[in-house]
């Protein structure tokens, strides 16, 4: 049975990506989702993009307000999500996010380290790896 920080975790992963999918598309309500998704990371948040490139959470806001509604046909779906580790502080998350954009599919493996304080979820770290078609 999954523990309560690893029901958090997971369920930060959807919802992450449910904000996401609402920014990119221009979904109603998107600015506070857009502050919702960016209050969800750690000022050391940092990350592995598929492209090789390691970025901060500077940059990563940066790419979110930039595009924000620039992409209104996308679909993020998330599946296979998993614990790798859990410490006392944290839960390490594995999980496919494929994203689906009119004609075109492209997936990813993610893996996420993921804080626990007081019950909410704070992403510190994400590695993306392209899975190929």
């Amino acid at each position: 049975m999954p523990s309560e920080k690893e029901l958090i975790a997971h369920r930060s992963v959807i919802e992450l990506h449910q904000w996401i999918e609402a920014v990119f598309t221009g979904r109603d309500g998107y600015p506070s989702m857009l502050e919702q998704l960016l209050s969800s990371f750690r000022p050391s948040f940092s990350m592995v993009t598929i492209g090789g490139q390691l970025i901060g959470v500077a940059e990563v806001e940066t790419l979110f307000r930039h595009h924000s509604a620039a992409r209104p046909h996308l679909r993020i779906e998330i599946d296979s999500c998993e614990t790798v580790a859990e410490t006392t502080d944290s839960v390490v998350c594995r999980y496919r996010e494929t994203h689906y954009n009119q004609q075109s599919v492209q997936s990813r493996w993610s893996l996420a380290v993921i804080d626990i304080e007081n019950g909410q979820p704070f992403w510190r770290y994400l590695h993306e790896t392209a899975i190929a078609q």
